[in-house]
């Protein structure tokens, strides 16, 4: 091969090298630049996300709760506000109407025609939540005349939820003074305490004050113008209540002598206490109405007579309701002197 030949070999040689060597430069100075740029796009779009994520407010959950003024009534259970509290049970509209029973006027029964009370006296008692259960399964509503220390103190806190309990169901609660007495022994200023007391257990412990009541005994209502039972009624008149007693009185609080072993059997005080029902409803007109007198203070009466006078009454096709909606007082704030919310604290004994 020729020396011009030989140096023109290398020369191409020289050139391919350096082609290659160009060519590689570039592309791994391409990869090198995608690289970087990649690397940056990337912590850029890092930067903002976070930018992003602690600049934006967080999500309201969709189940937060809506601030209301006013407590939720108990499960299943509806309400009024009244006065700043929930008078539970009834949903009330409108203003509430005047009363209709008349301060210090006697009732000895209903007056709207197939109406049937029946009413409870002497309560709460052991036996009362059973009576509730019973008259919650058979959705009805009664009366509770109440005592302040009789058969057992009212602001015992086994006594107090009972009486809160029948309360918040939509039971009319009224008065039966204090201690029970035979209103008539009394001097005014006795009678006034024995009411005045109580009073103030309803607003310590449900923060209302009753318009109805019954004398024990029905003591004080019996005399034509005599002068001890003018002056319990002109009394209780003065005081603002509705004075109510009954036409028919079963006379469990008579006859059952709630111990056991009983001196009467089961169906001897049934047969006794079932004709004091009968006798007087089945001689009237139909849907004549009556005001029938129990007391929750025997267990008998809860687990008898009371599921017995409630099949009775239906059979017959009587409306039963409280004492005040039969005397035509049918809007349940005027039931009640005073509504509004009970104590914060209560006591929990009798003891002055």
């Amino acid at each position: 091969m020729s020396s011009e030949k030989v140096i023109e070999k290398r020369s191409m040689q020289t050139k391919n090298k350096i082609l290659v060597a160009t060519v590689s430069a570039v592309v791994i100075v391409g990869v090198a630049l995608g690289i970087y740029f990649g690397v940056r796009n990337s912590d850029n779009n890092d930067s903002s996300n976070k930018s992003n994520t602690s600049t934006a407010p967080d999500p309201v959950p969709t189940n937060a709760p809506v601030p209301t003024s006013a407590p939720e009534p108990p499960p299943g259970i509806n309400g009024t506000m009244i006065n700043g509290t929930l008078f539970p049970y009834y949903t009330l509209t409108g203003e509430a109407p005047a009363p209709v029973g008349i301060d210090g006027k006697v009732y000895t029964n209903c007056v709207t025609p197939n109406t049937f009370s029946i009413s409870f006296d002497d309560g709460p008692s052991q036996w009362t939540h059973e009576l509730l259960d019973l008259l919650e399964a058979e959705q009805l509503k009664v009366t509770f005349f109440v005592n302040g220390d009789n058969q057992d103190c009212i602001y015992k806190p086994e006594v107090q939820s009972i009486l809160k309990r029948a309360f918040e169901s939509g039971h009319q609660i009224a008065s039966h003074t204090w201690s029970h007495p035979e209103l008539t022994t009394l001097s005014v200023e006795g009678i006034t305490t024995e009411m005045t007391r109580l009073e103030q257990a309803f607003k310590d412990i449900l923060g209302i004050v009753p318009r109805y009541m019954r004398p024990p005994f029905g003591d004080g209502t019996f005399g034509n113008g005599n002068a001890n039972d003018l002056k319990v009624q002109n009394t209780l008149k003065g005081l603002g209540y509705v004075i109510t007693t009954w036409d028919i009185a079963t006379g469990d609080a008579d006859i059952d002598d709630n111990k056991t072993p009983h001196k009467l059997s089961d169906e001897e005080l049934m047969s006794k206490e079932q004709l004091e029902v009968t006798s007087t409803v089945e001689p009237a007109p139909d849907g004549a109405p009556h005001m029938q007198l129990m007391h929750d203070t025997y267990m008998r009466t809860i687990r008898l007579m009371a599921p017995w006078s409630i099949k009775y009454i239906k059979a017959r096709g009587y409306k039963m309701v409280p004492v005040a909606t039969c005397l035509g007082d049918e809007d349940p704030r005027t039931w009640y002197k005073l509504i509004g919310p009970p104590a914060a604290t209560t006591p929990t004994t009798c003891t002055k």
